[in-house]
């Protein structure tokens, strides 16, 4: 993690003390001269994304309307996520409005440093790679290299053998249950949706598995997506465009709505869409899994990149 903004553009480093300035100043839950709580419920402020890249100097130029860029932002704050998670988004919003900042602040996590804890060790791996790149653009107090509590990986030849285990029973179980889909396709398509969403879920469980050494708890399976895409962030491909987006949502209601619903009806050609989604995110898992097991009979603990080159940060 960096604590500097001396190798950014100048342009950017203006920015991101005046957004830092910014939300700690007007992210609070009440203005009321009489609240406990101060603009300090913000402890940490990190950069992540674009601008955390290695070939930023001061010296670099860019162009307002350049829109592929924007500053990411990971926002912790001391307590009570709840109470100021609106008032932390309604400031964002205004930033963006005021045309002080020369890109788009986007705040893509909010958290309490107790919960980014837990989460890094039930698999949100997001935050693994941010505390290896991000950069803190602002701390009240101390902040550490080793902000997060990663959870501890075995030697590479340890991490192969139990991985390996653990893909051998899981992979083949969503194996299973989407020939199961399959099976019901023309006999009943709620019960072959529901038989899809468990053949999704489980896959993004034999991912999960491979890297954390551990089934992560048990969840809905858009929440298992989310786990799996902070890891790989390719996956979320399977999904993007208007049409995969709603076909994903009814697969992820159909666990419910299938049992729960009597009048739950779903036609042919929607059915479709989610076999084939569901068909390519298995062959991205299997990809995905053999070049991890490539990459520890190696001795490597790193995580693969979707491509089979090296990554920076462990998985």
């Amino acid at each position: 993690m960096k604590f500097s903004l001396a190798h950014l553009p100048q342009q950017v480093q203006t920015d991101l003390r005046h957004i830092a300035d910014f939300l700690v100043r007007r992210a609070v839950p009440t203005q009321d001269p009489r609240d406990r709580y101060t603009p300090s419920r913000i402890r940490h402020i990190i950069l992540h994304g674009c601008f955390t890249e290695d070939h930023w100097t001061p010296d670099s130029t860019l162009r307002p309307t350049e829109r592929a860029y924007s500053y990411n932002l990971m926002v912790i704050v001391s307590a009570h996520l709840c109470d100021i998670l609106a008032p932390l988004k309604r400031a964002v919003a205004e930033l963006n409005r005021s045309g002080e900042v020369g890109f788009p602040v986007r705040l893509g996590f909010a958290d309490t440093k107790g919960r980014i804890d837990r989460k890094l060790r039930n698999g949100y791996l997001a935050y693994d790679e941010i505390q290896v790149r991000g950069t803190v653009i602002y701390s009240r107090g101390e902040i550490s290299e080793d902000l997060f509590q990663r959870p501890e990986r075995p030697p590479a030849a340890t991490h192969l053998a139990r991985a390996q285990g653990y893909y051998d029973h899981a992979f083949p179980l969503a194996r299973l249950f989407l020939a199961g889909a399959w099976s019901y396709a023309e006999k009943d398509r709620g019960a072959a949706a529901l038989m899809l969403n468990l053949a999704a879920a489980e896959a993004y469980e034999a991912l999960m598995v491979v890297h954390i050494l551990k089934y992560p708890p048990s969840r809905p399976l858009s929440s298992l997506r989310e786990l799996a895409e902070s890891l790989h962030p390719e996956l979320a491909l399977i999904w993007t465009g208007r049409r995969a987006a709603k076909s994903f949502d009814r697969l992820a209601r159909a666990f419910c709505e299938v049992r729960f619903r009597p009048d739950y009806a779903i036609t042919a050609a929607e059915l479709n869409v989610m076999f084939g989604s569901v068909e390519e995110l298995h062959r991205s898992v299997a990809h995905i899994c053999r070049l991890k097991f490539a990459a520890l009979k190696a001795g490597s603990l790193a995580r693969p990149r979707k491509d089979g080159g090296p990554d920076k940060g462990e998985g």
